[in-house]
Parts: structure tokens; C-alpha cells; sequence
């Protein structure tokens, strides 16, 4: 099976499946406008970063050894990437994103606050960024660590942010994010355990730890996480009356500050 006719059996019909599902949500009487056009928009934006922040980070481990993939396998590449790749980057986004749209058009948002929420936005901001300096080191000291570490490296950073951001929101809506993580994800394992089974891709054995989950490498479980983990918490973010009020607020403040200061 090439790359090609993987994406076509595996990749497309969860696509079409979920952007079924958001058609149909959003037409819904109940549905929130405004959710909506925000999610969307905010969802091009992820569907545009996928590519851009991704392409380098996966041409240099490719680079390293960390993917190959057999001949006869992909149509091309760009950039050492094979095109397909690209299209990867794009369905998982997609997926993940218009899923978790449709989980929170049916989830009450709350704008009450739980606590202080400057203290998790510090601890788990802080708590990603130590992930990132902890996968520089993996990356350029330890051979076997090179996957785990550069991934560490260039999507903690992204998550610090998210989280600095608000961390009390994420915790606050951890059983909208479960749910539109745990099926995607759960299934793109299953889809990259079946890919290098068929040998589409291989995984280095000298680039990664050793561990695996029925076959399924853990760093190749952790990817598929982390970076659906990114789009599930930028959209929850973007869509929660908190941020947007935290965001609103904070132009004032700085105005208010203006007009005080001596």
C-alpha cells in the first residue's frame, strides 16, 4: 500500500465523517453562531500553522533518520517531506479541530472563575516550558532521545503559551477536551500502528527509546497527542467567554494605566 492509498482508506473518511457532523451541528436551531465563525476562523489559523510550524521540525528529523520511508512508497517530496505528509497535516488538524467544535457546541461554557487563575496558568505554563528545555537536552545529547526530545523541543513552547494563557479554562473544560481527544487520537494510533505494520513509514529504532504500545511506538503516540492537543486547546480557548473577556480586558487596562499614569 503506498502513502497515498493509506490516506484515501484511513485518513478521508473520518474527515468527511466529522465535517458531516459540523454541518449538521452548526445548522442545528440550537446552534451558536458565533461559536461557530469564531471556531472556524480560528480553526484556518491552525490548519495554516499545522504547515508552517510543523514542515520544519519534521524535514529536520527526517533528516535524522527518525522517519523513512520505503521506496515506491510516497509520489514526491518537498522539502524532504513526502507531499502526502503534507495532506496528513492538514486531515488531523481538521478532524480534531471540527470535532472538538461540535463537542463544544454542545457544551455549556462557563465564565465563573474556580480559584485564582494565575496560579495554574504559572504552574503549567511553567511546567511545558521545563518539557521544552528537558527535550533540548534529550535532542542534542541522546541518540535514542532525538524523537521525544525534538518534539519536546519545538511543540512545548506552544503549549506553554496555550496554557500561560488559560490554563484555569483548559482545566476547567478537561471533559469537552477529553472527549474530543481521546476518539481522534485514539483512532489515528490505531491508523499508524496499521501504517507501519504495512510498511508505508518506518520509525527509527537507534532515534526512539524502544517502548511501544501494542507495536505502536510512544513517541509516535505521544506526536499524535501533543499535536492534537494543540488544536483541541486553541479552539477551546478561542471559543470560551473567559479568554474572550480576559482578551477585551486587557486593552482597557492597559488604556486605564495610560489615562493614571503621572
Amino acid at each position: 500500500m503506498t502513502y497515498l492509498q493509506f490516506l484515501a482508506i484511513f485518513l478521508a473518511p473520518p474527515l468527511l465523517v466529522t465535517a458531516l457532523l459540523a454541518r449538521y451541528a452548526r445548522r442545528s436551531p440550537a446552534a451558536d453562531p458565533r461559536l461557530w465563525r469564531t471556531g472556524l476562523s480560528v480553526l484556518a489559523l491552525l490548519w495554516v500553522a499545522a504547515w508552517i510550524w510543523t514542515t520544519p521540525w519534521d524535514s529536520w528529523i527526517i533528516h535524522r533518520g527518525v522517519w523513512t520511508y520505503p521506496e515506491g512508497r510516497v509520489l514526491a517530496t518537498l522539502f524532504r517531506i513526502p507531499l502526502e505528509e503534507y495532506v496528513f497535516m492538514a486531515a488531523q488538524t481538521l478532524t480534531v479541530g471540527l470535532w472538538t467544535l461540535c463537542r463544544i457546541s454542545v457544551t455549556p461554557a462557563t465564565t465563573r472563575g474556580s480559584g485564582n487563575s494565575r496560579r495554574p496558568r504559572a504552574l503549567w505554563g511553567g511546567a511545558w516550558l521545563l518539557a521544552a528545555a528537558v527535550g533540548t537536552v534529550l535532542a542534542l545529547q541522546h541518540p535514542s532521545g532525538t524523537y521525544l526530545g525534538s518534539m519536546l523541543l519545538w511543540f512545548g513552547p506552544l503549549l506553554t503559551v496555550q496554557n500561560l494563557v488559560g490554563a484555569d479554562v483548559l482545566r476547567d473544560c478537561r471533559r469537552v477536551r477529553l472527549s474530543s481527544l481521546l476518539p481522534v487520537v485514539g483512532y489515528l494510533w490505531v491508523a499508524d500502528r496499521i501504517a507501519i505494520g504495512l510498511d508505508i513509514w518506518r520509525i527509527s529504532t537507534t532515534r526512539t527509546y524502544g517502548p511501544t504500545m501494542l507495536g505502536l511506538p510512544l513517541e509516535e503516540a505521544a506526536f499524535f497527542l501533543l499535536t492534537s492537543l494543540l488544536v483541541t486547546n486553541g479552539l477551546v480557548l478561542a471559543a470560551h467567554p473567559r479568554i474572550q473577556q480576559r482578551i477585551h480586558l486587557a486593552p482597557a487596562a492597559r488604556d486605564l494605566r495610560v489615562q493614571v499614569a503621572p
